[in-house]
This record gives C-alpha cells, sequence and structure tokens, in this order.
C-alpha cells in the first residue's frame, strides 16, 4: 500500500497538510522526489546546526562544470518530511532520477542536431499551461496566484491530496499532452523506486513528490516495468559528490531550474509558522521596518493597514490575505501612493534577507576548510554568514587587516568575488586604506570547489592559479596586472617569478604602446610596496628600465595619427604621467618632461596630445604661464585650422579648466581666438568646445562665464574687492589653532 502527496516545491500549506496527512497515516517508509545520488547526505539533514535555508550541492568532482542545488527552506514540505522521518525514525529514500545520469542527459540533448518544433503559441492554452487554463476558469489572472489561493493559503485537511492528484489526473490525460522526455525518464525512475520500495516489503509508503509527477505515481498499474526499463536504458550511475552548504531567501526567490523558487520566502515562512495571526504580525513588522528607516509608522497604521487587507482578501473571496493584498494595504495607509518604501519592505519582508547555517563537521573539500578557518581568525564569519552587502574598511598598517585584504584578494585571483574593491573616500585618500564591499553568494561555494584542483589552502591555490595564468600569456600589460595581483594579494613566492617574466617581454617588445600599457600597473606595484611591506626592488629596476625607452619612443609614435588613435593615446599618456610622479626618481623624470616637450613643438603630432603636454608641463612647473601662454597663441593662431585648435585646447583643458580661470594671460589668447574666428569655422569648432568645456564642473562653468560677460580685468578686479572685504581680524583668532592643528611652530 502506497500513499501519493502531490506538493508544491517551497510550499507553506502543502507543507501543513502534508504533516497533518503523515501524522494521520503514518508510514513505514519515505520516498522524497529529490536526486537518488543526493541520498548519502541526508542523515546530516536531522544536525542540531543545520538552519535553513540550506541546499544540497550535487557535483562530478571530475568536471565541476557539472554542478547542481537543492535548496530547501523551513517551510519546504520536502524538508518537513525528511525531517518528520529521520525523527521517527523511519527510513528516507530519495526517488527522483540520479543527477548523474541528468547530467548525461543534458550532454546528449546538447550533442543532439535541434529540429524546429511548431511555436506553443499555436497550442491551446490546456495544452501549453494546464493549470492557467483553470486558473482561468476560476478567475485569475495565472496559474501561480490560483495554486496560491487555492492550495497555499487555506488551512487544507489532509484529504486535499486525493483532489489534487484527481485535478492533475484529467489535465494529463483528457489534453493528450505529451510529457518532455526528460519528464518522461524521471517519472520511470520514480516509479522504478516506488516499486523497489514496494518490493522490499515496506506496507505503508509515502509518496512526496511535485504535484505535476502525482498522477504518474499514484496511478502505478498503468505503467509497465519493462516500458520504464526501456526509457532508463543507456543511462548510467555514476559516482556523484555531495554535501550541504548554506542558502539564502534571496537566492530562493531568484532561483530557476531544478525546484524552482518562490517570489515571497519570508512571507511564506510567516505563513508556514503562524498562519492564524501572520496579516497582523507583518504589518506590525512593516511598522518596524519603516520607522527605523525614518518613515512615519506607527501602531494605527498597523491596525487600520491589517483591516485593509483583511477587507481585500474578503472582497476576492480569497481565505487569507496574500502578499498582493499586504502590498495594497500598505501603499495606501503607510505609504500614502508612493511606491519607493515599497522596496525596502520587499527586500526585507517579502523576500527577507535570512541565510543558512552548515555546521563545520560535514564534510567539506580541503580548501573550504582553510577558508573557513581564516574568515573565523580575521573575525570576518558575520559578513560571510550575511545575505546583506557589506562594507569593511582597512588600514593595512594593522597586521589583521593586511591579511583581511591579502585574503580579499587571493579569492579575486581565484574568481571567487566575494570581496570588490570601492573608491577610497575623500578622507582615506593615503594608500594605507581600502574599502571592500563584502557580498558573499551561495554559487560561490562551487567557485571553492573548483579552486581545490590548484591546493588545499587559498594561499596556494591562488599562487599556482596566478601561475598558470602568467604561463598563458606574453602580453607586457597583462604580465603587469598579474604582478599587481600577487603583490595585493601578498603571494611574495610569485611576484618575483612574475616580474622576471615582465623583464624579459620588456626587453622584446618593441611596440611603446604596449610598454605604456605595462607602467602604470609597476608603478602601482613599486607605490604599494611601501605599505604592504614588500620588496619590490625588482619592479623598481624594472621601471628604470622602462622608462627611459619609453620616453625615446613615445614622440615618434604620435606622429600623424588619426583622432581615434590619438584618444587611446591621451589617455596612456595621462596614466603614465601619473605613474612617473609616484615613481619619484629625478633621471626618469627629466626623461619624461623632454619627450613631453619634443611632442609639444612636433607640428605634426596631433593637437589633442600637443594640447595634453602642453597642460602637463605647466602642471610640473617645466613650463612658466609665459611659455604656455605663448604654445596657446601659437596653437590657436587664425593660420592654424580652427578644429585643430580646438582639439588642442580640449587636450590643454583635460581634467579643469581652472587655468583659464587663474592665469591672466591665458583668457585673452581664447577670446582674441574666438573672436576673429570666421562664421564658418566656428560653427564646425562648436561641439568641440562644447565638449572640452562639457567636463568642467559647474562653479568652474560659473566663473568663465562670469569672465565672458564681463571681461577678465573687470572680473579680477570684482574678485580682489570681494578679497579686500576679507576680515583679517577674525581670521587672527583662528590662526594659532590652525598652526597648531599643522604641527607649524
Amino acid at each position: 500500500m502506497y500513499s501519493v502527496y502531490g506538493i508544491r516545491h517551497h510550499g507553506p500549506g502543502s507543507s501543513r497538510s502534508l504533516l497533518r496527512a503523515l501524522e494521520a497515516q503514518p508510514p513505514d517508509c519515505l520516498l522524497i522526489e529529490a536526486p537518488a545520488d543526493a541520498e548519502p547526505v541526508l542523515e546530516y539533514a536531522l544536525h542540531p546546526d543545520i538552519i535553513p535555508p540550506v541546499a544540497i550541492l550535487l557535483y562530478d568532482d571530475k568536471d565541476l562544470s557539472k554542478a547542481s542545488y537543492l535548496p530547501f527552506a523551513g517551510f519546504s514540505p520536502e524538508w518537513q518530511a525528511i525531517q518528520y522521518g529521520l525523527a521517527q525514525g523511519i527510513p528516507v529514500r530519495f526517488m527522483d532520477l540520479p543527477m548523474s545520469m541528468q547530467f548525461q542527459m543534458e550532454e546528449n540533448e546538447k550533442s543532439q542536431l535541434e529540429i524546429p518544433l511548431p511555436s506553443s503559441e499555436n497550442e491551446g492554452p490546456i495544452v501549453r499551461d494546464p493549470m492557467g487554463y483553470i486558473a482561468e476558469i476560476a478567475g485569475y489572472s495565472d496559474s501561480e496566484r490560483w495554486w496560491e489561493a487555492t492550495f497555499e493559503q487555506p488551512d487544507n485537511e489532509s484529504d486535499i491530496f486525493k483532489s489534487i492528484v484527481e485535478l492533475n489526473t484529467a489535465l494529463r490525460d483528457e489534453p493528450g499532452r505529451r510529457e518532455t522526455r526528460h519528464n518522461r525518464v524521471r517519472e520511470a525512475y520514480m516509479r522504478k523506486a516506488l516499486r523497489k520500495a514496494l518490493a522490499d516489503g515496506y506496507k505503508k509508503v509515502a509518496v512526496v513528490c511535485g504535484a505535476w509527477h502525482a498522477p504518474a505515481l499514484h496511478n502505478l498499474a498503468r505503467f509497465k516495468p519493462k516500458e520504464d526499463n526501456a526509457l532508463l536504458k543507456g543511462l548510467r550511475k555514476k559516482k556523484i559528490a555531495a554535501t550541504w552548504i548554506p542558502w539564502s531567501y534571496q537566492r530562493l526567490a531568484f532561483q530557476s531550474g531544478y525546484r524552482a523558487g518562490v517570489i515571497s520566502p519570508a512571507w511564506y515562512e510567516l505563513l508556514f509558522e503562524r498562519r492564524g495571526d501572520a496579516v497582523q504580525w507583518w504589518m506590525a513588522r512593516v511598522a518596524g521596518l519603516l520607522r527605523k528607516e525614518g518613515f512615519n509608522a506607527s501602531a494605527a497604521h498597523a491596525t487600520e493597514a491589517a483591516r485593509l487587507a483583511y477587507t481585500l482578501a474578503a472582497l476576492r473571496q480569497l481565505p487569507i490575505a496574500g502578499i498582493e493584498e499586504m502590498k495594497e494595504a500598505v501603499l495606501a495607509v503607510y505609504c500614502n501612493g508612493n511606491e519607493e518604501p515599497l522596496k525596502i519592505i520587499e527586500e526585507q519582508l517579502i523576500i527577507g534577507n535570512e541565510i543558512g547555517e552548515v555546521p563545520a563537521d560535514i564534510p567539506q573539500v580541503p580548501l573550504q576548510k582553510d577558508l573557513e578557518s581564516r574568515i573565523r581568525s580575521l573575525r570576518l564569519t558575520k559578513a560571510f554568514r550575511s545575505a546583506v552587502p557589506e562594507t569593511k574598511e582597512l588600514d593595512l598598517r594593522k597586521p589583521n587587516h593586511l591579511d583581511t585584504s591579502h585574503l580579499l584578494h587571493q579569492l579575486n585571483i581565484l574568481e571567487i568575488p566575494w570581496g570588490s574593491v570601492l573608491e577610497a573616500p575623500e578622507n582615506r585618500l593615503g594608500s594605507f586604506h581600502e574599502n571592500w564591499r563584502l557580498e558573499w553568494q551561495p554559487e560561490f561555494t562551487i567557485k571553492v570547489i573548483e579552486a581545490g584542483m590548484w591546493g588545499n589552502t587559498v594561499y596556494n591555490a591562488a599562487t599556482f592559479y596566478i601561475q598558470k595564468k602568467a604561463a598563458e600569456t606574453d602580453q607586457l600589460s597583462v604580465l603587469a596586472g598579474l604582478a599587481r595581483e600577487a603583490l595585493l594579494a601578498g603571494i611574495t613566492t610569485a611576484f618575483d617569478p612574475l616580474v622576471a617574466r615582465i623583464e624579459d617581454a620588456a626587453s622584446l617588445a618593441k611596440d611603446v604602446f604596449l610598454l605604456m600599457e605595462a607602467l602604470p600597473p609597476l608603478a602601482d606595484i613599486a607605490r604599494y610596496g611601501d605599505t604592504r611591506q614588500t620588496d619590490v626592488g625588482s619592479a623598481r629596476a624594472l621601471i628604470r628600465h622602462i622608462v627611459p625607452r619609453i620616453c625615446i619612443g613615445l614622440p615618434g609614435a604620435l606622429l600623424n595619427i588619426e583622432e581615434g588613435p590619438a584618444r587611446e593615446w591621451l589617455n596612456l599618456i595621462v596614466q603614465n604621467n601619473r605613474a612617473i610622479n609616484l615613481f619619484s626618481e629625478e633621471a626618469e623624470q627629466s626623461l619624461w618632461a623632454n619627450a613631453l616637450r619634443k611632442i609639444t613643438e612636433a607640428g605634426v603630432a596631433h593637437s589633442l596630445l600637443r594640447g595634453l603636454c602642453a597642460r602637463i608641463l605647466f602642471d610640473r612647473s617645466i613650463h612658466l604661464p609665459e611659455e604656455t601662454a605663448r604654445l596657446m597663441s601659437y596653437s590657436l593662431s587664425a593660420a592654424d585650422e580652427a578644429q585643430n585648435g580646438a582639439l588642442w585646447l580640449e587636450g590643454f583643458l583635460y581634467g579643469s579648466g581652472l587655468l583659464l580661470i587663474h592665469i591672466p594671460q591665458l583668457w585673452p589668447i581664447l577670446d582674441q581666438w574666438i573672436a576673429e574666428m570666421p562664421a564658418s569655422h566656428f560653427s564646425e569648432v562648436l561641439p568641440l568646445l562644447r565638449r572640452a568645456f562639457s567636463n568642467f564642473t559647474v562653479p568652474e562653468r560659473e566663473n568663465m562665464l562670469r569672465i565672458a560677460r564681463k571681461g577678465y580685468k573687470e572680473h579680477h578686479q570684482e574678485d580682489s574687492g570681494e578679497a579686500a572685504a576679507f576680515n583679517q581680524k577674525r581670521a587672527k583668532t583662528v590662526l594659532p589653532t590652525v598652526r597648531l592643528l599643522l604641527g607649524l611652530e
């Protein structure tokens, strides 16, 4: 004898009805729809420290691209059935097609030629979506909403499962629907597992499966064992590794594929645990959440919103308010029609930020054990277990913070991006600080397993992996980037060999562009050596070797080039200028300045780059304002093409337009150039000028507008008048404090 219980995966109402059925008719064996090769880790489900949501991870340890997750929430019917069976000492078996066989089927399907089939749009709704047909008859817009209102929200008794079997039998039989091969093979295997349980002598077998599969198991006599064996022919079991991993409500809400997710896990949890007063509880939590976020929310709001939700449910003939009724009530009562707060509510109270826990004594790969050990020692457990992104500020002068930075960079090398580096805030401009955004995703677990092939510790795995990546390339910029990653990750054993590879590649490189791509990462390496306590002498020596070659080859490389390549060179010159500034070696600084001079004086060099180099020379105080004004006057002369003058100006003003405001010689030159420009040229140049000036800040543009209206002299006199009105007496009162803060005598 056997009983089939057709449920909805992750359905709270299905869970309540299932538990009642199991208690009313206790089984002596439980069969649950889940891949059979996940059964070896089933015993851990009763571990006192395993807290859902969790998932069984199934993977082929010889081909880690083949992996699958089986997630469970506390309200999932399968999880409740597992807990019931293990607690009662009843044999619990997983009866679905083993995942190793499902992997084989996927491979076979990919290798087969696809034959186009008629569009599903031409099929009737009962064939395309049988549940949708019933939902339409019942007055619902979609099948999910109908199923929830009919089976998940009501407090159904255990006899509801008979109705579910009858309903799905009719939907499967009457339209003549033909199931996919994947479904037919799975159901054949499930029937085979059921026959085996009955053959083993069990008298009261309980079968827990998705509602759609229920008829295929309930009507067992319809299907001949010979036909089921024929469907399974050619599929062979293969050893698959399995373990438990933490899961999250966020992942459960957006999951697809095997065990498809639900859109409202946090609400389903409340519906399962406190169905009778779920609406009041939820509305009270909304009030607390909105108050925390600075919105006006009171107990009266909670009461009125609950009443409105109940009223909407009654008008729509629902057994209890669903999430749509709850959202509408919140929007009307709490939010006054403003949908912005609903986003906060949806994230925390509809989806939820719960994340499960898996105890350390459940089997893990060595790399995962090392990772979790380091996480505990660095006190990152809270961020590791959290489903909410967390920001971490690190001061690299502190050993614990430096080790944390090393770990996060090592994980990034292994393509496990738990942390991403953020731009430093204004008060943290020093290179001793790093800001990270930490957000662990459950799928990173399979990446940890994949990375385990490179080593049993995070450090060793990152070392071998970066050496493998370095062996696959001869590109200077890539090698320099890998060396920088090795330094940031504290992988000292890989750093020196990488620098040696870069030196070999640089000695063979003839392209100045490639050398300039490699220089910025090397300069970062030279700088980070001061903060990360790493000897970077070899990197500094390499920079001394590369910079002269760049300075010799750059002026010639910029002759007679088009605007597109010129803009690529512009970014490289800016980056290299910054890199050479960081390096702070007098000989290299002098060589760089000479190269920039040659570019500014080369008439056949692109105007954009000549303007940029003139700006850099002025910023470095190599050119005085008079010399800069001479270059500007020459480049904007009427004899030259107006378009070239506009490009020169764009390069010269790259990054900031303050020079035009504060250097008296420059504005009149620009003003005269525009005033004398023919009308035909002006229409061509205007878009270029707009592009050049569009990147300036609003205060800079406002200042320039005032100068254009009043003239430079009047504007300067006005500013001088404002400066004269400055209260010197008040300034003197704070001067001693300023001196003290600055450490001046």
